[in-house]
């Protein structure tokens, strides 16, 4: 079986409170973007072989390889499994791309092994090793609160240009976390989520925000310049999730081309992409 396992973007995020159990209170609109990691999996006769295309540390702390073990604890089965990994999504970028790994893996594995799990009973399993996983296993364009886990759907965002930069190095969520300044300012989410329905890039400027933003531009100016000069070429511009990719929203597929000729020429992790919708492919 072959799969795509898509990357994300956030139209906005809100961070609004720290919660006694470490976690913080959110509220962001996610959205699945077309650029891909492709996986493929095959039935073994035991354990799990893991081969991935790129150097992304111990097997242990692997999405993929801890998402295969909680399903196997969970269903108290074992469940055999090659998995090989072709990563285009950049690693530790803001993007979810490890995190897609693993909710396709969890997918995977309940349609080869029939394991007869629902999309919510998914969900809800795969909160435990992170808080985007209930969306990256969900899909479509939503609403998440709570820490991630608590989705309402919105209206289709798809087929939406979108240019992806990312600098070339990885930022730690939990330092971001860590470094986080909680403000008074409340992100416009009913009216972002209100102008989605059009589709269209101009419409949304001014109300795109990630809190995050903030924090991170204090110690990597870079990632600000990038957003900046993203915004040169009319486009809406925005760090997605904890940094460091930024992302830009087009209207014009001439405008995307420059930016991409821009920036691919500075940053080799440079992608023209595009919003997707529906439910993810099986």
């Amino acid at each position: 079986m072959k799969l795509k396992s898509y990357g994300k973007i956030n139209l906005s995020l809100d961070v609004l409170s720290k919660r006694e159990d470490g976690y913080h209170n959110i509220e962001t609109i996610m959205q699945k973007i077309e650029l891909h990691d492709i996986m493929e999996f095959e039935k073994i006769h035991s354990g799990l072989v893991l081969n991935i295309d790129e150097e992304v540390g111990k097997l242990e702390d692997n999405l993929i390889y801890k998402s295969w073990k909680l399903l196997c604890d969970y269903t108290k089965r074992d469940l055999p499994i090659k998995i090989n990994v072709k990563k285009n999504i950049p690693v530790a970028a803001g993007l979810a791309g490890g995190t897609g790994n693993g909710a396709t893996t969890m997918k995977a594995l309940n349609k080869i092994y029939n394991l007869n799990l629902t999309k919510d009973e998914l969900m809800k399993i795969s909160l435990k090793l992170g808080a985007d996983f209930p969306y990256m296993i969900s899909g479509k364009t939503m609403l998440a609160k709570g820490i991630g886990e608590e989705l309402e759907e919105l209206d289709d965002f798809s087929n939406v240009l979108v240019l992806i930069v990312n600098p070339g190095y990885g930022i730690s969520t939990k330092e971001v976390y860590e470094n986080l300044v909680l403000s008074e300012k409340k992100i416009k989410t009913v009216e972002i989520s209100k102008n989605l329905k059009y589709k269209c890039a101009e419409k949304l400027k001014s109300l795109l925000y990630n809190k995050m933003e903030e924090s991170v531009f204090i110690n990597h100016k870079e990632i600000f310049e990038i957003k900046n000069k993203m915004e040169k070429f009319n486009s809406v511009s925005l760090m997605s999730g904890s940094g460091a990719t930024v992302f830009g929203l087009f209207d014009s597929e001439k405008d995307l081309n420059k930016a991409y000729n821009y920036f691919k020429n500075i940053y080799p992790k440079t992608y023209k992409t595009y919003t997707v919708g529906g439910e993810d492919e099986f």
